[in-house]
């Protein structure tokens, strides 16, 4: 029987093997433009044009511990401008809702230590929650933000709360931020209501404005201030797993003795 004028292609020609080829680079050439890529970010404690930014890879900075940082609460309230402020020392123009994470670092002079702050901004929009708690587990601290012209995201805060200390640890050190500081007209979460509930939940609590960077390092400084001193009290152990911290330096690991260890010492020189 006599073929179609249609040209047609048989499955294992030269023609279509060529084709298939052709196919799944143009197919994959488009997944790539839509992959964003991961950039760790880190800028150390000075002037801004210190900062540095490497695309993955581990960056060769010294210090003497690392934190696990979160920002949680809800979508909008300016959390992923409150790190880029932070970490880059200006106001991100054009922010867009978080998709998953965001992850940024910086090394800073918290009492005479040197502290890696590495933060993980997460997503706000309920859609996103079940993959946003996974990065919960082990962090040492946390912002928790909300809009102080917002009430709705006021509201949200106790399951956001909820979440941080089941998830990641009872013991996790957190400040509660009321962001958007700039728009005081706007208001509708007074200053004392917020203090209130903060001193009510165990929270520090300050005002924050990412357009400004009023009071944004103090946030994250003074979250690092508190768990530095719970290291040295002993109330946290950075030996502990999924504690959220960890030593960078090894001769730091002498900073903490159990406290047990130097009543067993005095014994043994008596005996």
């Amino acid at each position: 029987m006599t073929s179609s004028s249609s040209p047609s292609v048989r499955l294992g020609s030269i023609e279509a093997k060529a084709a298939l080829r052709q196919h799944l680079k143009n197919h994959l050439k488009i997944n790539n433009k839509k992959k964003r890529p991961t950039f760790q970010v880190s800028r150390e404690n000075g002037p801004i044009d210190s900062f540095t930014a490497t695309r993955g890879g581990n960056m060769s900075e010294t210090y003497d511990f690392l934190f696990k940082f979160l920002v949680i609460g809800s979508a909008g309230t300016g959390k992923s401008c409150l790190l880029h402020q932070f970490i880059e020392n200006k106001f991100k123009q054009d922010s867009n809702h978080t998709i998953g994470v965001e992850f940024g670092s910086r090394v800073v002079n918290v009492a005479g230590k040197t502290v890696k702050l590495q933060i993980w901004d997460t997503a706000g929009q309920e859609r996103f929650r079940s993959v946003t708690r996974s990065y919960y587990r082990g962090a040492a601290g946390a912002l928790l933000v909300y809009d102080i012209t917002s009430r709705e995201t006021y509201n949200a805060l106790t399951n956001w709360l909820t979440d941080a200390r089941t998830l990641a640890s009872p013991n996790i050190v957190i400040i509660l931020c009321g962001n958007k500081k700039d728009l005081e007209a706007e208001r509708e979460v007074t200053f004392l209501e917020a203090s209130r509930f903060a001193q009510e939940n165990e929270l520090m609590f300050l005002e924050t404005s990412a357009l400004t960077g009023e009071n944004v390092e103090d946030g994250f400084f003074k979250c690092a201030r508190t768990i530095l001193n719970k290291i040295e009290s002993g109330e946290l152990d950075p030996e502990r797993m999924g504690s959220g911290i960890q030593y960078g330096d090894a001769s730091l690991r002498q900073l903490r003795q159990p406290r047990g260890s130097t009543a067993q010492n005095k014994q043994q020189c008596s005996c």
